[in-house]
């Protein structure tokens, strides 16, 4: 069994409780009643800062692009309720720091390519050489 407990637990000692199979992942059992008081922003919020995490590790755009095209989804609420855009962008900076990311050439015209981006995950060589236009 996997025992999951509601995400309130520590800062409003709702006592949520769920089971479910570690094999099937199906519900043993059904949750039980919530006695914590949850809205609709801190929802939003939370889907707002994974979307910029997965972004950040995931895509090549800039912080300024991510944080604009994470934006379109929030409410008025949820707005008011995130920091201020450069703590977001420097966020974004981190994780990608702490990824170890090698920024891509963007640039068609660019002179190498850096030798991290010619090697898989294994450590084996997909590009050998670069033979130019």
């Amino acid at each position: 069994k996997t025992y999951w407990r509601c995400v309130n637990y520590l800062r409003d000692r709702c006592h949520s409780r769920l089971h479910t199979c570690i094999i099937t992942n199906d519900v043993i059992k059904p949750p039980t009643k919530h006695t914590c008081t949850t809205d609709g922003s801190s929802l939003e919020v939370r889907k707002f800062n994974e979307e910029i995490a997965h972004r950040a590790r995931n895509t090549q755009e800039i912080p300024d692009m991510i944080v604009t095209n994470c934006y379109k989804a929030l409410s008025d609420q949820g707005i008011a309720r995130l920091p201020i855009r450069d703590n977001i962008k420097c966020r974004i900076r981190m994780v990608r720091q702490n990824k170890n990311i090698v920024n891509a050439p963007n640039d068609p015209n660019f002179t190498s390519i850096p030798t991290s981006l010619t090697k898989t995950v294994r450590d084996d060589m997909f590009l050998r050489c670069d033979t130019g236009p």
